[in-house]
């Protein structure tokens, strides 16, 4: 197991006590999918969790997963007939059943562990059928850019032009794009500048920001926010 993974492991494993924090980003995303589902880069399921608790009858959700350890872990978890954990490298996407397959398509915080982003991008394009929306979750504001992202195999954390000129590109529609935890990019850069020799999640901090996580949720959802420590974006299948 190389150093990247080993830490990106460890902050999921911590990541799955983040219970409101990852209701939170499913609630964000949920408006806008639909099935057959595919979620790209699962991780441990963190996210996955929950959206498989009302699929539709005669659907199916595909998780799928690059990493041959996490993809064990997954099928423990979701071992049932209306979810597949499948082995998808979304940067070579050869399978040919999975072609214009999906009405939606999501990815949380995935986009940044890829070299060539734009080559993933277009293979979502080739997943999706026609009008299908991919949902995206990544990082924000390279200026955050900290030994944590290096050390998670980050290339980079995204400003929204170049998110949306990347999708472009890649034969999308956006159809919108906004910052998502303000509180969350803060608290990323303090921690870089005091806490530069922990270089992955604690569980106190997270237990610390489970706390105000419902105030944030109230707050963003009246009030647009200038920054955060991601972007979400929601873009469709031209």
């Amino acid at each position: 197991m190389n150093k990247n993974k080993y830490a990106g492991t460890l902050t999921l494993e911590v990541l799955e006590w983040a219970h409101k924090y990852n209701k939170w980003i499913a609630d964000e995303i949920s408006p806008h999918v639909s099935f057959p589902l595919l979620e790209l880069g699962a991780g441990i399921g963190n996210i996955s969790y929950h959206f498989t608790k009302n699929i539709p009858k005669g659907s199916t959700f595909y998780i799928s997963e690059i990493d041959t350890h996490l993809i064990s872990i997954l099928r423990k978890k979701y071992n049932k007939k209306n979810i597949k954990v499948i082995k998808l490298d979304i940067t070579k996407v050869s399978n040919k059943l999975y072609l214009n397959k999906f009405k939606a398509v999501f990815a949380i915080n995935v986009l940044e562990h890829i070299e060539n982003d734009l080559s993933a991008l277009k293979n979502s394009h080739k997943l999706l059928q026609k009008n299908g929306l991919l949902i995206l979750l990544v990082p924000a504001k390279m200026y955050a850019y900290s030994n944590l992202d290096k050390e998670l195999g980050h290339y980079r954390r995204y400003e929204k032009d170049e998110l949306i000129k990347k999708i472009s590109d890649a034969k999308f529609t956006i159809e919108s794009i906004k910052y998502f935890n303000i509180v969350g990019l803060l608290s990323w850069m303090v921690r870089n500048k005091f806490e530069q020799e922990h270089r992955m999640l604690r569980p106190y901090q997270i237990w610390i920001f489970e706390k105000i996580v419902p105030f944030l949720k109230a707050l963003e959802s009246f009030i647009p926010i200038p920054v955060g420590i991601s972007l979400i974006v929601v873009a469709r299948k031209k």
